[in-house]
């Protein structure tokens, strides 16, 4: 049997890190350009308007594109399924383009289900593709679930429903909404703030460590 998450686990995770007084500051960082992170292009939203094709009933190149920006490669075969499969553009098209998580029914999530589903069945592409792939199309309703994210929140098997769970309650949403940076005019989803504030916080990555470092917030490692 899989592992199951603890989702009273998850929540105190989720609070201790949106909490923390360094999550502005990291969160600020990851959106400046000159940093070098995917910030509001992986979105879609930056201001020059890059990779902003994103239509929500088919996946396109700069979906793709996009997704690489957050350390995922698609190989050739795993790309021209993803452009040219309709059924996959069927099961995209069913999916709520609007919907959030914490709010969505039994059909809703089914749907999405079946959606994953489908692309986990292209060769090569895994969870963490997958799921980075998928908060692009849906990015109110598919939480980014990688390595760093699931170590973070002690995530098992079960990744939705606990972050799900979290978010059902209002005042966390709003801790997060607040977190948004005021250089992105553009609305971003509560969770994609939610990956940044987990990743910038927990990554091992010499980048994501910088930050840390330069405001104060406790580092993963030492850069030495």
């Amino acid at each position: 049997m899989a592992q199951q998450t603890d989702p009273g686990e998850a929540r105190r995770r989720i609070d201790q890190l949106v909490g923390s007084p360094h999550a502005q500051p990291l969160v600020d960082a990851y959106f400046e350009p000159e940093r070098g992170f995917a910030g509001s292009v992986f979105d879609g939203l930056d201001e020059y308007g890059l990779l902003a094709d994103n239509p929500p009933g088919r996946f396109t190149g700069d979906d793709i594109a996009a997704s690489s920006l957050l350390d995922v490669r698609f190989g050739p075969k795993a790309v021209r399924t993803l452009l040219t499969s309709q059924e996959l553009a069927d099961a995209l098209d069913a999916v709520p383009p609007r919907c959030p998580l914490w709010e969505a029914d039994q059909p809703e999530l089914q749907a999405a289900s079946g959606l994953w589903s489908l692309i986990r069945e292209i060769p090569g592409v895994g969870r963490t593709k997958a799921s980075k792939l998928l908060a692009r199309k849906r990015p109110e309703l598919v939480p980014i679930v990688d390595s760093v994210i699931s170590e973070a929140l002690q995530l098992r098997f079960d990744t939705w429903r606990p972050i799900a769970d979290a978010l059902k309650d209002e005042g966390l949403r709003q801790r997060i909404d607040d977190l948004r940076p005021t250089r992105v005019t553009k609305p971003i989803s509560t969770l994609r703030i939610l990956d940044v504030v987990v990743w910038m916080s927990c990554s091992r990555s010499k980048a994501a460590v910088q930050v840390q470092l330069e405001v104060g917030a406790p580092a993963t490692r030492s850069l030495t």
